[in-house]
């Protein structure tokens, strides 16, 4: 019975480290540090010595640096241990509000850019911006994008239920393959975030009133209500 105990407990905590490192800059770096730890393994079985001084040698300071490579997701880890499975503090559904937002600002051609965090921490960006702390409402979003209001032409960090920063500065992708004219810096913006980052990302084009989506790498143009939605609803999930 310990037995199983035991190994139902590492296989949630290994499940859960995949589910938040997955598709992250920092799982490229796990998967580089697995290897290394095979061949430190094979030097060790096969009796290689100076490979095996050489691992024993670093090793200390790898330690250090896993520490420091992976802070983001340790911190965004004791963050969700610490939060457990809490009710959200408001009772609007943030996505039937970010529905509404995105609607009212694409039928008055309001240009916005709606950040959306999932398992990659985005408080390096978010840091950069103003606070808000608010609960997502369609009328929040709507403030902050309005025309010629301060925090117009920046992004917005959405973290679960809440508007955490706005008037944030994302990185742009510097892609250019099949780029369209129709595309403006906020579209470029929203695609490098989905380049570095697992986030959802949302943009209303001030000068054609449609929505875009950013994910993984990929920017899907005009998307449809129904589109929108179900991209939503999977970020939330």
């Amino acid at each position: 019975m310990q037995d199983a105990i035991d190994v139902l407990i590492i296989a949630v905590l290994l499940y859960q480290a995949y589910a938040l490192l997955v598709g992250t800059r920092a799982w490229n770096v796990l998967r580089g540090l697995l290897a290394l730890s095979a061949l430190w393994f094979l030097a060790g079985l096969f009796e290689l010595q100076a490979t095996k001084w050489l691992f024993d040698a670093i090793a200390p300071a790898g330690f250090l640096a896993i520490v420091v490579v992976f802070q983001p997701e340790l911190r965004a880890v004791l963050e969700r241990v610490g939060r457990g499975r809490k009710a959200r503090s408001s009772s609007a559904d943030p996505v039937q509000e970010i529905m509404a937002a995105v609607r009212e600002l694409a039928t008055h051609r309001r240009g916005a850019l709606i950040a959306i965090e999932r398992r990659t921490p985005l408080k390096e960006y978010a840091d950069k911006g103003t606070p808000i702390g608010a609960p997502v409402t369609s009328a929040l979003l709507q403030t902050i994008f309005a025309s010629k209001g301060p925090l117009h032409d920046g992004a917005v960090i959405v973290r679960e239920d809440l508007v955490t920063n706005a008037g944030v500065i994302l990185p742009l992708s510097d892609r250019h393959e099949g780029w369209s004219v129709k595309h403006g810096t906020r579209h470029r913006a929203a695609l490098g975030l989905s380049e570095v980052s697992d986030a959802l990302v949302l943009v209303v084009s001030e000068e054609r009133g449609t929505v875009s989506i950013a994910k993984d790498g990929e920017l899907t143009p005009d998307v449809a209500p129904a589109d929108l939605l179900r991209a939503l609803r999977e970020a939330y999930a």
